[in-house]
């Protein structure tokens, strides 16, 4: 039987603010707690004064705990005291000192960049999106970045910075020329000491996946932890930085789970917030301990406050979502229209599975199909096993010579859709992410080193994933560093493993530059091309068309556009394929006398071939032509 608690309804409760809401005049503090019978606010100036006051709070029909001070009480430390026994921070924590030891009262005005709340955010097209991976400590570590602040915020933020000529950091993400950022956690976890002398301690690394203050940014980040303020400026500058540079900012969320369970903020304020066997141990679907019950009124207001918080006061772009499977879809199909509000061009995507078996009902789960016309996305991993084997093993995929599984590339070429065809899973491309890999499990680079017999050849087979992702119908996604054959060493978990595993090593530019440039040439190309911004069914359907071929190894496509067709071919086999010019002609229904070749093995184009017999194409590569127009 549902408790009175369990049967408020979100509509009912969606504008209600929690947190300390600042005014100069005053603060208003409010928690949600219906179980305990007794909470105070603790406040100072100083949190190690043992006299610091501790303040009263009433508790209202909603299970939320409230009391008001009058005066200005911007960069107060403050937590709450439950029933006398747990002292905890505010699960709605805007600023907090270093470590997540407690929550500070914030102006959050006073941390703005110069003209940084009115500055514009990019505003690029769903459909247009290429989205590329990293990890802000990951990125500009390594010595090798010559970044100054290296692996914070504002290491991010440094343009110029080169390795013996060849361009790091942000320079190397607008060279490249992506569209979105994904950022791996961003948020506060608890998972590594946020001291600055202990930042670059090889026991001292974690990717993030420990969320502790939804709200806050990490500190471990900032140039100077122990100041509350400073992390935050330096989050909104590093943003800043991407944004005058057209590259929208994607966050990656975990509100799965949290790092703690029975001595966490939330539980500590009510069991409510997580989902709970028969016998009240936790639900373990996220295979590290427990589950946001985000079904549930105040915990899907808790994600959806939190999603628009980032978006309004941050200008976040869009959110990558950790293990989504354990999202309610209710959940997620709220926060798509909400945050569209915000900002049309949000982009939401995620994760559509879960570790382990959970409580949440089988029809509420956001798994593969869910997504279907609901305005997000969902990693397609059917794909990207296709491509290149499973992420742990050394099972091979369709570029290392499976060929049976041609029909699976040819289905995620055409965007995964469901329809008379091809069955999918999607109902317009832009719901498919298109990805080799991301930061779990082996890197592109180090799943081919184990699964090839031959590696003379490995760049060729690197440039072949690339050509087959960039040139598919769906959202591309790059994992950092993937553009120049970057290594994490084999290891198949690095989630805290030391920099030497995890960082880029910018020498891997200089020696691997071909397959950079390579990457860029495809990503110009696809955008130049056009005709896969237009993720519909009905487009797709209309313009898309495989060629039947003799060879499995061999699979050839056209997009016909108004004035001209584009033809693409991917030969995945290690041996020249000679196309006859006859079989051609049928398929496209004109005549290829004159042919424009404008991408090959060695990147982009622009000579006409003269075709006599057949097309030849190169072994283990990717080609594009034009015709006509």
């Amino acid at each position: 039987m549902l408790t009175k608690i369990e049967k408020i309804k979100y509509e009912d409760i969606k504008d209600i603010d929690l947190g300390a809401i600042y005014e100069k005049s005053k603060t208003v503090f409010r928690v949600f707690a219906p179980d305990p019978k007794k909470i105070e606010l603790k406040i100072g100036k100083n949190f190690n004064n043992p006299r610091n006051k501790k303040i009263s709070m009433k508790k209202n029909n909603l299970g939320i705990f409230e009391v008001t001070l009058k005066g200005d009480f911007h960069g107060y430390f403050y937590s709450y005291i439950i029933d006398d026994v747990y002292e905890i921070t505010d699960p709605y924590s805007y600023a907090s000192s270093i470590n997540s030891m407690y929550s500070i009262v914030c102006d959050l005005r006073k941390t703005d960049p110069v003209g940084f709340r009115n500055s514009e955010v990019p505003k690029i097209k769903i459909d247009d999106a290429i989205i590329y991976e990293l990890n802000v400590k990951n990125y500009t570590a390594d010595k090798s970045s010559n970044v100054k602040n290296a692996g914070k915020y504002l290491g991010l933020c440094e343009k110029n910075r080169k390795y013996h000529g060849f361009s790091t950091g942000i320079d190397n993400i607008i060279d490249l020329g992506i569209t979105h950022v994904q950022l791996l956690p961003i948020f506060d976890f608890f998972s590594v000491d946020e001291a600055s002398d202990k930042f670059f301690d090889d026991n001292n690394y974690n990717w993030g996946y420990d969320p502790e203050l939804y709200f806050v940014p990490e500190g471990s980040y900032s140039t100077n932890p122990k100041d509350p303020l400073n992390r935050i400026y330096e989050l909104k500058k590093m943003i800043e930085s991407f944004h005058q540079n057209n590259i929208a900012v994607v966050m990656d969320v975990v509100f799965n789970h949290t790092f703690k369970s029975y001595d966490s903020n939330l539980y500590s304020l009510c069991k409510y917030y997580y989902r709970l066997n028969e016998d009240e141990t936790f639900s373990n679907g996220s295979g590290v301990g427990n589950e946001l019950a985000s079904e549930r009124s105040f915990v899907r207001k808790l994600i959806i406050d939190c999603l628009k918080f980032w978006v309004s006061e941050y200008k976040i772009d869009g959110f990558r979502f950790d293990l989504m499977g354990l999202i309610d879809i209710d959940t997620m199909k709220i926060a798509v229209k909400e945050l569209r509000k915000i900002n049309p061009n949000i982009i939401i995507y995620g994760e559509p599975w879960f570790a382990l078996s959970t409580t949440l009902a089988y029809e509420k789960q956001s798994l593969k199909g869910s997504q279907k016309s609901q305005g997000f996305g969902v990693f397609n991993d059917i794909f990207r096993d296709a491509i290149k084997g499973d992420t742990e093993s050394f099972a091979i995929g369709y570029i290392q010579g499976d060929f049976k599984l041609k029909g699976l590339l040819q289905e995620g070429i055409a965007g995964s859709l469901s329809n008379d065809s091809l069955v999918g899973f999607t109902d317009q491309a832009n719901e498919s992410i298109n990805y080799l890999n991301c930061h779990d499990n082996l890197i592109l680079y180090d799943k081919l080193q184990i699964s090839l017999s031959n590696l003379d050849k490995i760049d060729d087979y690197v440039k072949l994933s690339m050509g087959i992702i960039l040139l598919s119908y769906g959202i591309p996604f790059l994992y950092e560093g993937n553009e120049f054959n970057h290594s994490k060493k084999n290891d198949r978990n690095s989630y805290n493993s030391p920099l030497f595993v995890n960082a880029i090593n910018w020498a891997d530019k200089e020696i691997n530059y071909g397959i950079f440039t390579y990457t860029k040439d495809l990503i110009a190309l696809r955008k130049s091309l056009g005709v896969f911004s237009n993720t519909s069914r009905e487009n797709i359907k209309k313009n898309l068309e495989f060629m039947q071929t003799e060879s499995d190894s061999t699979i050839i496509y056209k997009i016909t556009e108004q004035k001209s067709t584009i033809l693409i071919i991917i030969n995945s086999k290690d041996q020249i394929e000679n196309i006859k010019k006859v079989d051609l002609e049928k398929f496209l229904g004109k005549n290829i006398d004159n042919i424009e070749n404008i991408f090959s093995k060695e990147g982009k184009n622009t000579y006409k071939i003269e075709i006599k017999d057949a097309l030849t194409i190169d072994e283990l590569s990717v080609n594009v032509y034009k015709i006509g127009g």
